[in-house]
Order: structure tokens, then sequence, then C-alpha cells
């Protein structure tokens, strides 16, 4: 392995831990907003949708990768 592909793999890596952080943060962001919608809204049935399917998108796309099967590249 050369020094070259080992900084090139710590780009990644730093690249790939700040997606998670941000995907981790935005997830539980929007489970704040479910909360207090759960709690202050009568009927949250509809309210709460949006976000529920914000976060189903965020972990398709950060966790799971669904974005690679549909690219050209096969990845980010």
């Amino acid at each position: 392995m050369t020094t070259e592909m080992v900084a090139i793999d710590r780009e990644n890596l730093r690249k790939a831990t700040k997606r998670g952080v941000l995907a981790a943060v935005l997830l539980a962001v929007l489970s704040v907003i479910e909360y207090i919608i759960a709690v202050e809204v009568a009927e949250p049935l509809l309210p709460i949708l949006p976000f529920v399917l914000a976060k189903g998108w965020v972990i398709l796309d950060s966790f799971m990768h669904i974005r690679a099967l549909f690219s050209d590249e096969g990845g980010h």
C-alpha cells in the first residue's frame, strides 16, 4: 500500500464519517419534531407523515446506500 492510497482511504473515511454524523443529527432533529407533533397535535398522523418519510429517506440514502442502486458509478 502506498502513502497515496492511505491518504485517499483516510479522505474517504473522513467524508463517510461526516456524512454519518450529519445523518444521525438530522434523524435526531426529525425525531424531536415528531415527538412534539405527537404530543401537541390532537390527530398527528398527517402532520407527522412528512417527517417519517424524510427519516426513511435519510436512512435509506445514508446508511443503506439506496442511491448506489440507481447510479452509473455504483457508489457515492
